[in-house]
């Protein structure tokens, strides 16, 4: 009867440690597309669609590629992640189109909570121009 009861606790912790497990959401460094249009005088440009930033862990970086710019080749435009209220919750980077990706990390504002990437052109002038590439909120495995 003991061994019975042994076997049965066993089994038990067994499927507890695997539910637990199935319902865990591991980070990994993805490459999720974006277009946007910046706007002039460095009015702020989002890409649509949030995505949620599950770590706790204000060093997991997030990362942009800028693969393309109706500005042109070469060129420079300043990204950020940005909460649900258009608060800050990065620090910026400034990617130029054709290199990259870039990585920074985010503020511990940005924890388990869904954020934007979000750009402005690096000149304050009146130019509009579009940007593609790529981003992600966390990039840790």
């Amino acid at each position: 009867m003991v061994k019975k009861k042994r076997v049965l606790l066993l089994l038990g912790g067994t499927l507890a440690l695997f539910l637990s497990l199935a319902g865990t959401v591991y980070a990994s460094n993805d490459s999720i597309s974006f277009k946007f249009t910046v706007s002039p005088w460095q009015q702020n440009g989002k890409a649509a669609g949030g995505r949620y930033r599950q770590t706790t862990h204000p060093e997991n970086p997030w990362k942009v590629k800028l693969n393309s710019s109706s500005e042109g080749s070469g060129t420079i435009t300043r990204f950020w992640l940005e909460d649900a209220s258009a608060n800050n919750v990065s620090t910026s980077v400034d990617a130029t189109q054709g290199l990259g990706p870039y990585y920074t990390n985010a503020l511990t504002t940005a924890s388990q909570k869904t954020v934007w990437l979000t750009g402005e052109n690096n000149n304050y002038n009146g130019v509009t121009y579009s940007v593609a590439g790529v981003w992600d909120e966390e990039t840790w495995n």
